[in-house]
């Protein structure tokens, strides 16, 4: 081979290897990266669906209800019960019971009920977290009290019903209330909201695919099960344990002339 037809094969494979960087260019020029998830636009549960109670002042925070301290509240379990939003024409998820107008208990997914099922893990008063379901009803489209009515059956003292509400632009919220599942008594308000201010770099061992860092939704869940958290604490710190010991009959305010005699007769002989 002379030296010029040497010189047009370098020159080829030049033109080649150039070609092929451009193409590689402009394919990797045209992936783009996944838009984060967006933020839920759906219907949102009003607080009077859940309680008549006043709002805490900011957009993440609690609210007790309970006038005064409780004795022997704790320690207690907590059912929980998220309401998804009426369907219209869509079929709910995995029953296919058609197009509804109410709010019904949501099954929550697996790896969320087991957020709820550790959350008071370090939490000695707290004796469980029991995440209710659609069949834990007697009617998914229960409303609060029907629903706390199923949690005391379940022998949880307390039940924690909550929604998605309304929020901030990009972001997501959600609220819910505690309630005595014995008296029906509201316990406490919650609320929390999350948004692009929320967003931090991922863990540096997640996967590429993992957005969860950016989806304002997770993070309200997440958002929401602290403040629930810390609303519990408070509720445990304003409790006091029940009296172990009972009066004394023998010690009353009753003069000693009024105070029966009992008269116990001498043992004699041999048994």
């Amino acid at each position: 081979m002379d030296a010029g037809s040497d010189r047009v094969n370098r020159l080829r494979g030049s033109v080649a290897a150039w070609a092929l960087g451009m193409v590689l260019s402009v394919v990797g020029g045209c992936h783009k990266p996944e838009p984060p998830p967006a933020a839920y636009m759906g219907p949102t549960l009003a607080s009077f669906d859940v309680a008549e109670a006043r709002l805490p002042a900011d957009p993440t925070g609690f609210v007790l209800l309970a006038e005064g301290p409780s004795v022997g509240r704790f320690p207690d379990a907590l059912a929980v019960a998220r309401l998804e939003p009426p369907q219209g024409l869509l079929t709910p998820e995995d029953l296919g019971e058609g197009p509804r107008d109410n709010w019904w208990v949501r099954t929550i997914r697996w790896e969320e009920a087991m957020n709820w099922n550790r959350l008071c893990n370090t939490i000695p008063s707290i004796r469980e977290v029991i995440v209710l379901d659609r069949f834990t009803t007697v009617s998914p489209d229960a409303q609060p009290d029907e629903i706390a009515a199923s949690a005391r059956r379940l022998e949880a003292g307390m039940c924690l019903v909550y929604g998605p509400s309304l929020a901030e632009g990009q972001s997501a919220g959600l609220w819910g209330v505690i309630t005595d599942t014995a008296s029906n008594e509201r316990l406490a308000f919650i609320r929390a909201q999350a948004g692009p201010y929320d967003f931090r770099p991922p863990p540096s061992d997640r996967p590429r695919e993992d957005l969860r860092h950016l989806d304002v939704n997770y993070l309200a869940e997440r958002k929401f099960q602290q403040e629930v958290r810390k609303c519990l604490l408070a509720m445990i710190a304003n409790d006091s344990p029940p009296a172990t010991t009972q009066p004394s009959p023998w010690r009353t305010d009753t003069p000693a002339a009024m105070q029966p005699v009992i008269v116990v007769p001498e043992r004699t002989g041999r048994w």
